[in-house]
C-alpha cells in the first residue's frame, strides 16, 4: 500500500477492523469496475469532507488517533483530484443554497472538526492555495480550555506509562501499556469504556488516568487547539465559516435531552459572542449513528441551525433539502490517504452498498 508522502502503511495490529473492512471493499469495487460504472451514483448532487487535524507524519510507533489526520501532501492531492473530477469547492452555506434550488454544478464541502491549531499552521495554506472555502466546527470548551480532548488525553496518558487503571463505575481494570501493541490494545478498551458512559463520568475518567501519568489536560488541549483569540482571527478569513461542535465534545445520545440541547445551545452562543457573527452550522461530536440520531436532528433544527451534519458515510441527495441537519459526511482519514480511495469514495458507490441501496440514512 504506497501512501502520498512517504506515509508508511498502517500496521494491520492498529487499523481498526472497520477500515479494514472499508479497504477490502474499496479493492472489490475498483476490481469490478463498480466504480467507474456508477460515478457519482443515483443523481448526488454533492460530498461533504470531514477532517480532523492536518499535520506532517508523525513517525511514531504508537499512533491510536492516526484515523483523525492526514498529511498536508495528501490535502493537496485530494483537493486537485476532486476538482478534476469536475466537482466545485464551496462553502456549506452555498452547497445548502445549491440543494434547495436543484441547480447548477455539483459541489464538494470542506469541514474540520474541533478547531485544531494545525488548521491555521497546515490546512489553510493549502486552502488558500485553491481558494477552497472551508467551515472549521469549533468546540468552545476546547477553545476556553474548559474541557478536556479526551482522546489526546488518553493517547499522551498511555504512551507515558506502563500501565493504566481505568477507574470503572464497579470496577478497576488494570491495562498493560509498556509496548506499542498492548497501548493500541489498552487505547481501544479504554475508548470503548471512555463512549460508553455519562460525559460527566467520561471527563472523571480521563482526568483520573491523566492524574496517573502526571500529564495535564489542559496543558493537551492548549497544544492541541486554537484560543479564542485565534478563532476570531480565524473567522475573518474570507475563506473560513466557523460552525459550532457542542461545548465539551459529549456523545450527545448519551445525554438527556436538556443537556444535548445545553450543548447545542451554548456552544453556538460562546461562539457568536467571541467572532461577533451568527453561528447556522453544527457538527455533533463523534456523529456515528450511535452519538447522533432522530432526537438530535429535531434538536438542532428547533434551535434554528441551518445545517447540522453526521459523520453517517454518504453524498448528498436533493432529498437531503428535507433533512438539512442530519447531513452526511465523508471522512477524509489517516488510514485512507491513497488517490485511488479517494476517487472510489467520490462515486458514492461504497456508501450506498453499505446502507443498502439507500441515500438517506437519518433514522
Amino acid at each position: 500500500m504506497v501512501y502520498l508522502s512517504g506515509m508508511n502503511s498502517p500496521s494491520p495490529e492498529t487499523t481498526p477492523t472497520a477500515y479494514r473492512l472499508y479497504d477490502i471493499a474499496f479493492r472489490a469495487i475498483r476490481s469490478a469496475r463498480i466504480d467507474r460504472a456508477l460515478d457519482f451514483v443515483g443523481g448526488a448532487r454533492g460530498i461533504i469532507f470531514a477532517l480532523h487535524r492536518v499535520r506532517p507524519l508523525q513517525n511514531q510507533a504508537f499512533r491510536p488517533n492516526l484515523g483523525l489526520e492526514i498529511t498536508p501532501a495528501f490535502l493537496d492531492a485530494a483537493i486537485e483530484h476532486t476538482k478534476s473530477r469536475n466537482l466545485i469547492f464551496v462553502s456549506m452555506d452555498e452547497a445548502l443554497a445549491r440543494l434547495s434550488a436543484r441547480d447548477g454544478q455539483n459541489f464538494a464541502v470542506l469541514t474540520l472538526d474541533d478547531g485544531y491549531r494545525d488548521t491555521v499552521e497546515h490546512a489553510l495554506p493549502i486552502l488558500q492555495k485553491h481558494g477552497v472555502p472551508a467551515t472549521v466546527f469549533v468546540t468552545s470548551g476546547f477553545a476556553d480550555r474548559s474541557a478536556a480532548v479526551w482522546w489526546l488525553t488518553l493517547e499522551e496518558a498511555i504512551r507515558r506509562a506502563p500501565s493504566v487503571l481505568f477507574p470503572d463505575l464497579d470496577r478497576i481494570t488494570g491495562f498493560a501499556t509498556d509496548t506499542p501493541r498492548r497501548k493500541q490494545s489498552a487505547f481501544e478498551q479504554i475508548r470503548a469504556l471512555v463512549t460508553q458512559h455519562s460525559p460527566e463520568a467520561m471527563r472523571s475518567a480521563v482526568f483520573d488516568i491523566a492524574m496517573q501519568a502526571g500529564i495535564s489536560p489542559n496543558d493537551i488541549c492548549e497544544d492541541a487547539c486554537l484560543n479564542w483569540n485565534e478563532i476570531s482571527a480565524l473567522a475573518k478569513h474570507p475563506l473560513i465559516t466557523i460552525g459550532a461542535h457542542t461545548v465539551s465534545h459529549p456523545v450527545l445520545a448519551r445525554c438527556n435531552p436538556t443537556e444535548a440541547m445545553i450543548e447545542m445551545a451554548r456552544s453556538r452562543a460562546a461562539i457568536e459572542e467571541q467572532i461577533n457573527s451568527p453561528v447556522r452550522h453544527l457538527a455533533y461530536p463523534n456523529g456515528d449513528t450511535g452519538s447522533a440520531g432522530p432526537r438530535e436532528f429535531s434538536m438542532a433544527k428547533a434551535l434554528g441551525f441551518a445545517s447540522a451534519v453526521t459523520t453517517r458515510p454518504g453524498l448528498i441527495y436533493t432529498a437531503h433539502d428535507q433533512w438539512m441537519t442530519a447531513l452526511p459526511r465523508v471522512s477524509l482519514n489517516g488510514f485512507f490517504q491513497r488517490i485511488e480511495q479517494l476517487d472510489t469514495m467520490l462515486t458514492g458507490a461504497p456508501f450506498l452498498l453499505r446502507n443498502f441501496g439507500a441515500r438517506l440514512n437519518v433514522w
